[in-house]
């Protein structure tokens, strides 16, 4: 605290005796380092301003670039599915619904991987087909076709005492497959 005062007291003494020449040039000294400190000051501000615009200008960009990887994974999804689709299709992996009614019905019984009444394989197909959905009477309907299947080999029927009707299932070769 002592050395403070003293210092402060000296700077007073100093100032006191300096000519108002030497005085002037004290101040015109203090105004320059005060202009060079301020201009600094501002340069830093500049250079940190524009670094921040650039760093969003970055960020808005790196965002636009990754919304659009985002539409691009969403349209292969899309064309994965499709192919997928395609391939279930040829392969029979999957309803067809332009198939002929003996290939749905024999679809139906592999996908259920049991014996079928017909009023099931019938729940089946109004889920699936839209064509079969538009025949009034659907047993009569499908019987038909029931009949064909069976007339060449496609499918076995087997009826069951006590029941009206037949149980259906896909012979055993078939199965094998």
């Amino acid at each position: 605290m002592a050395e403070e005062n003293l210092q402060s007291y000296l700077e007073k003494f100093v100032l006191v005796n300096l000519t108002k020449q030497e005085l002037v040039s004290k101040v015109l000294h203090f105004q320059d380092a005060n202009k060079k400190l301020t201009d600094d000051y501002t340069k830093l501000y500049q250079s940190k301003k524009e670094s921040t615009k650039k760093h969003q200008e970055q960020i808005d960009l790196l965002n636009t670039k990754i919304n659009e990887l985002y539409r691009q994974l969403a349209t292969e999804e899309v064309y994965k599915e499709h192919y997928k689709k395609v391939a279930d299709l040829k392969l029979g992996n999957t309803f067809n619904a332009n198939a002929s009614w003996v290939d749905k019905i024999v679809f139906v019984l592999k996908e259920a991987d049991r014996p079928l009444r017909s009023s099931d394989i019938i729940d089946v197909l109004l889920k699936n087909d839209i064509s079969f959905r538009t025949i009034t009477n659907k047993q009569k309907g499908l019987s038909t076709h029931l009949t064909k299947a069976l007339k060449y080999g496609r499918i076995v029927g087997t009826k069951q005492k006590g029941q009206n009707g037949y149980l259906f299932s896909l012979p055993i070769e078939v199965e094998s497959r």
